[in-house]
């Protein structure tokens, strides 16, 4: 199996739990809507679909019709319009983010829409044959779903791939650029089942060098949890 393109969709691939071969779910995922939100533009500021305005989000063909500056927008489609992503991820916050007419700050697209984002990512992984999603119900009354990888050597792979940048010894600056991402991104979602809590503890200098690679999805990120865990105290 070869990973899919798109940091959010390998990021849902990161809560598999190798001990029950299953797809974790709370509190084993951790913050996982909130992270892929913020993988989400953290991709899309790398494809040049979105740029930072002063901590703002916007979308890169506006800041180009104002500002006149190239962004390294993907090459014209037919009609000249900008080739748009074919991860649909990728493209349900990007649409998100055109059609709002608004500039709001990276917080507020990585905490909105969480739980379809979500979503979103089980079915195009599931579409794609990256993962099987069982449907049933317990005792014939109440839904179950059971998520599980169908490849469970790549699943391995990346896991052990992605631990390393936090709990191994290479520079962080040696590090690829994917695996620095994908590991600030589950540490900052606390993502049990990728990072025991001790880990975060024992590594939270080096988390903090391997979340500069996210820019500001970062501290977007942490506001963005911050805020949900107070409303879920509330």
């Amino acid at each position: 199996m070869e990973l899919p393109d798109s940091l959010p969709a390998q990021l849902y691939l990161l809560t598999y739990n190798p001990e029950t071969e299953r797809m974790a779910g709370r509190p084993g995922s951790g913050y996982l809507g909130p992270a892929l939100r913020a993988a989400a533009l953290v991709e899309l500021l790398r494809r040049g679909r979105i740029v930072d305005e002063s901590g703002k989000v916007a979308p890169a063909l506006d800041h180009v019709r104002r500002s006149g500056k190239p962004t390294g927008l993907p090459a014209a489609g037919p009609g000249g319009t900008a080739v748009l992503p074919d991860d649909p991820i990728l493209l349900r916050v990007l649409e998100q983010i055109e059609g709002s007419g608004r500039r709001r700050s990276w917080a507020h697209w990585i905490g909105r829409d969480t739980s379809g984002t979500t979503r979103c990512a089980r079915d195009y992984l599931e579409s794609g044959r990256w993962i099987r999603v069982e449907r049933d119900r317990v005792a014939g009354i109440f839904p179950r779903t059971t998520v599980t990888v169908r490849d469970t050597v790549t699943a391995r792979t990346l896991i052990g791939d992605v631990r390393r940048a936090l709990v191994g010894s290479t520079p962080v600056d040696r590090v690829g650029a994917r695996d620095r991402q994908l590991a600030a991104l589950g540490v900052l979602a606390e993502m049990g089942v990728l990072f025991p809590r001790k880990e975060r503890r024992a590594y939270r200098g080096r988390a903090r060098e391997l979340a500069a690679a996210l820019g500001p999805a970062a501290d977007a990120l942490r506001k963005a949890i911050s805020t949900q865990k107070a409303s879920s105290a509330g």
